[in-house]
C-alpha cells in the first residue's frame, strides 16, 4: 500500500457518515483488499465503507462532513495520507487557553495562525470548561483560514495539545491516557527561582552562568551576601513581572534599599537594615538573595528575554530575543518600569558594540546554552515543553547570566501592547504549531 502519498480531500455534506469515496484508479494504486478503511481523525477512529466514485479525480478522496451526531469534519485544507490499512486526516491540534484568553480570543489569536498554510488541518481553541471526558470530545472554536475567522464546533480529542494555561494533574493524566505524550508546555508554571538555582547549579557548565543565589532566611543571610558582593537582589521565588523585588547596594558607609516601585531608602548601618528590611517583605513568602550582575547603559538597567521553541525537527530553535531597557533609576525592567523594548540583535549591536559575526556567534551561544538548560529541566522534572522564554543578563564582557525560565510568559496579550513589544510576535506566536503538527503524526519528511 502507498505510504505517505498526500491525497486531496473533498468534504461532502450529502455523503453517508459511514462511507468514503475513491476513484477506481486510486483504489487500484492502494492495492486495497478490503472494502473498508479505518479513518483516523485526531484521536477518533472510524471504519468507513469504500465506494468507487468516477466523478473524483485520481488521488482525490471524498469524506462525509459528519462522522456521528456531534463530530463534524470541517471543510478545511487537510494533510491526508494512507499508512498500511489506515487513513490519516489532519493534523488535529488542540490549543488550550486560560479562561481570559478563551473569552477574548478574537482580539488575541489571529497572529497565532499566520503559518496555517504550512500546518493545515483542524486547529481549535478550548479551555477546561469545554472538555467532555465522558464522550471524549471538546467544544471550542476552530480557525477557518479563508475568512480568518473562528467557528464554533465539537471535535474529537486532538492528536496533540499545545497548552497555554494551567492544567489540573487529573486532566493531564486523562489526556495522556488517550493521546499519549503529545501534550506540551506541561506543567504550565514558571520555574521557582530557588528551585532553578538548586537544581541547575549542580551542573558545572550551567552553574558558571548562574548568579550566586541563596535562600533568604533573615537579615543575616542578606548580610552574608552583601559581604561578598557590592549589590544584591531579594526576590520572591514565585512572583513575576518584577513584583516584590528589592535591590540593596553598598553606598559609602551604609546601604541603599530600593523597591520595585522605585522608592529608595538610605540605610546607614547593618543594625538599621536589620530593623527596616523585615517589615518590607511579606510573611510566609519564600525569598531568595541573589548576586546582582550589574549592567547599566546611561543609568538604565538592561536585561534580555530569549525565546526558544521546538519546531518541526522536534529540537529547540531560536525564535527571537527582546531587550528590556528600564527607566533611569529603576531596579527592574518589567513593563511597568521600563522605557522601551528593542530587538536583541539591535541591542547587541548598539549597546554591546558587537559586529554582525559576533552577534551570530552570541545568539548561537545563547541558543545552545538555553537548549541545554531546557533539556535538563525536562529530564529532571519529567516535563514536556515546546515554547519557553528565558530571562537573562549580559554583563560588560557579554557573558551570559541566566535568571529565570518562564513557560507562563506574556505572549498573546502582547498583541495589545505597544509597538516595540509587538515586534517579536510574528516570530514566536506561530512556531509551536509546527511542533504540534509533528507530535500529531504529520511529519511528512519521515
Amino acid at each position: 500500500m502507498t505510504d505517505k502519498l498526500i491525497y486531496s480531500v473533498v468534504i461532502d455534506k450529502e455523503l453517508s457518515p459511514h462511507e468514503i469515496h475513491l476513484h477506481a484508479e486510486t483504489l487500484k494504486q492502494l492495492y486495497m483488499e478490503s472494502n473498508s478503511i479505518e479513518l483516523n481523525f485526531g484521536n477518533l477512529t472510524k471504519k468507513l465503507t469504500i465506494k468507487v466514485d468516477h466523478t473524483l479525480k485520481i488521488n482525490q478522496i471524498k469524506l462525509p462532513s459528519y462522522l456521528n451526531e456531534t463530530i463534524s469534519i470541517p471543510n478545511l485544507p487537510y494533510v491526508c495520507f494512507f499508512k498500511e490499512d489506515l487513513l490519516f486526516l489532519g493534523p488535529v491540534i488542540g490549543f488550550k487557553l486560560s479562561f481570559y484568553e478563551y473569552t477574548h480570543f478574537q482580539n488575541l489569536l489571529k497572529l497565532r495562525f499566520s503559518n496555517y498554510d504550512q500546518i493545515k488541518g483542524l486547529l481549535f481553541i478550548f479551555n477546561d470548561q469545554t472538555i467532555n471526558q465522558q464522550d471524549k470530545t471538546i467544544t471550542g472554536f476552530y480557525y477557518e483560514p479563508s475568512t480568518n475567522q473562528f467557528i464554533e464546533g465539537t471535535f474529537p480529542y486532538p492528536g496533540a495539545i499545545y497548552s497555554r494555561s494551567r492544567m489540573k494533574p487529573e486532566t493531564y493524566s486523562h489526556f495522556k491516557e488517550h493521546i499519549g505524550e503529545n501534550i506540551f508546555n506541561y506543567p504550565y508554571e514558571n520555574y521557582n527561582k530557588y528551585t532553578f538555582w538548586t537544581k541547575l547549579s549542580k551542573i558545572p557548565y550551567i552553574r558558571e552562568h548562574l548568579p550566586v543565589t541563596s535562600e533568604y532566611t533573615g537579615v543575616d543571610s542578606l548580610l552574608d551576601m552583601l559581604a561578598k558582593y557590592e549589590s544584591v537582589f531579594v526576590k520572591p521565588t514565585s512572583l513575576s513581572r518584577g513584583k516584590g523585588i528589592f535591590h540593596i547596594a553598598k553606598v559609602n558607609d551604609g546601604y541603599m534599599l530600593s523597591d520595585n516601585n522605585g522608592k529608595k531608602t538610605p540605610i546607614n548601618s547593618e543594625k538599621m537594615l536589620a530593623k527596616v528590611f523585615p517589615s518590607k517583605i511579606q510573611k510566609n513568602k519564600q525569598y531568595i538573595v541573589q548576586q546582582e550582575i550589574p549592567f547599566y547603559h546611561f543609568g538604565k538597567k538592561i536585561d534580555f528575554r530569549l525565546y526558544l521553541q521546538k519546531d518541526c525537527t522536534k529540537n529547540w530553535k531560536y525564535s527571537g530575543m527582546e531587550t528590556k531597557v528600564a527607566n533611569v533609576g529603576s531596579v527592574v525592567s518589567n513593563s511597568t518600569y521600563r522605557e522601551k523594548m528593542m530587538p536583541g540583535e539591535v541591542a547587541l549591536k548598539e549597546i554591546y558594540r558587537l559586529n554582525e559575526d559576533e552577534i551570530k556567534l552570541k545568539i548561537a551561544e545563547l541558543t545552545k546554552l538555553g537548549s541545554n538548560v531546557l533539556n535538563v529541566i525536562e529530564k529532571i522534572d519529567r516535563a514536556h515543553f515546546g515554547d519557553v522564554a528565558i530571562d537573562l543578563v549580559l554583563d560588560k564582557e557579554c557573558k551570559i547570566w541566566l535568571l529565570e525560565v518562564q513557560v507562563n510568559y506574556a505572549a498573546d496579550r502582547k498583541a495589545l501592547r505597544s509597538v516595540d513589544e509587538r515586534q517579536v510576535l510574528p516570530s514566536i506566536l506561530p512556531t509551536p504549531f509546527e511542533y504540534a503538527k509533528v507530535l500529531a503524526g504529520f511529519n511528512m519528511s519521515e
